[in-house]
């Protein structure tokens, strides 16, 4: 027993040089040896060791003050590769990750949401092999893949527990990607991947607790608490977009009536807007907006005064730092973003108001790809 926590101390000390060399490269072995208050010869061992696996490399010499120069260390980014996959309804998003969290390549395809669940899983093979070919990768040094689904996931075992737009339900979809791509898989929540991405490199970079909302197709949230994902009993936190919000209002694809969902979503604003003019799209109804059509700008009222409720309630239950605002609503109507803070500021209880900001996400179509590839590096490094 002393010798396996010999062994694991060990481990954990050497994730914890690299991370720090990842996180403040270019940095000396004295710095190391300071922050960690290790000594310098365990520090140096583990540095050698890094060095040797391809992992870390000494950059030129530079003066330290007065005497000795210091060689400072950094990680080397083209050690190793995981591939992110955000795979949505009419979209699959796939983009090639090294290690420091450079996106190498990103490339985004269409999909017939038609397409049967066994060509799906082709075609994302087909897609991996032609990103690792495209950018002449060797095979081994990609680690894993981490797609990112909308839905209930349960990210322990793979499974694909529920996804409506996916049409989806209790499907082993970790495994079976494994099965046709032979490389490690992980799945989660295309939020709470956007959420890890926001974390690392966004704008709740500097935050220990922060939740991102989501609005596009349908509405959800990803929450950090003290650092890490709050995932909830069933990796179901965040689900808000089925929280009930009118008793008496619109049916939900869920069964239930008057679910958010079927209050902010491209969807359920497109419905609205068909029964007042003929529309078709919904970028008909932001066209609409845009051109401060009386009966546009009461529907997309209302849809941002259920937004503030949403950013209100979760501040409240939370707490946090920032609430970040993303997807394809707020990208595609930017115009809206004054008018949600506006009405925050009206619905949000005094005391939360000075301590939180909102932001906008600058991810973009990137986001849960990023998070899903810097996910997998987290997971994934263990087993190596």
């Amino acid at each position: 027993m002393e010798k396996q926590d010999q062994i694991l101390m060990k481990q954990q000390n050497k994730s914890l040089v690299l991370e720090l060399i990842k996180s403040q490269s270019p940095i000396s072995r004295s710095e190391l040896a300071k922050i960690t208050k290790m000594s310098p010869t365990s520090i140096s061992r583990i540095v050698n060791e890094l060095c040797q696996q391809g992992f870390v490399k000494e950059t030129e010499l530079v003066t330290s003050g007065v005497g000795r120069k210091a060689t400072l260390l950094e990680v080397c980014g083209d050690v190793l590769y995981t591939i992110g996959i955000e795979l949505d309804k009419s979209v699959i998003k796939i983009g090639l990750v090294n290690f420091i969290g450079e996106i190498v390549c990103l490339e985004t395809h269409n999909r017939n949401p038609e397409e049967d669940y066994q060509d799906m899983l082709e075609n994302i093979f087909r897609y991996i092999k032609q990103i690792i070919n495209e950018n002449t990768i060797a095979m081994e040094k990609v680690i894993g893949v981490a797609v990112g689904l909308p839905g209930s996931i349960d990210h322990k075992n793979g499974i694909v527990r529920l996804s409506d737009q996916l049409c989806l339900e209790n499907v082993p979809f970790a495994q079976d990607l494994k099965r046709i791509t032979s490389l490690e898989v992980i799945i989660d929540n295309e939020l709470k991947m956007k959420a890890v991405a926001e974390n690392t490199l966004g704008k709740a970079k500097d935050s220990q607790n922060s939740i991102l909302v989501g609005i596009g197709s349908g509405i959800g949230a990803a929450i950090i608490l003290n650092g890490e994902v709050y995932r909830g009993k069933a990796n179901n936190a965040g689900e808000i977009g089925h929280t009930v919000v009118n008793p008496n209002g619109n049916v939900c694809k869920c069964g239930k009536i008057g679910c958010l969902a079927t209050y902010i979503s491209e969807g359920a604003i497109l419905a609205d807007c068909q029964k007042v003019k003929n529309v078709s799209s919904f970028d008909d109804c932001i066209l609409a907006f845009k051109n401060k059509e009386s009966w546009a700008i009461n529907i997309l009222d209302r849809t941002l005064t259920h937004i503030a409720l949403v950013i209100s309630d979760m501040a409240c239950f939370y707490n946090p730092e920032v609430i970040i605002l993303s997807g394809d609503f707020i990208d595609k109507i930017p115009e809206v973003n004054h008018y949600i803070e506006e009405k925050c500021q009206r619905y949000m209880w005094e005391p939360i108001k000075d301590t939180l900001r909102i932001e906008y996400s600058l991810l973009g179509e990137q986001g849960v790809v990023l998070g899903g590839a810097i996910q997998a590096q987290h997971i994934l490094m263990n087993l190596i």
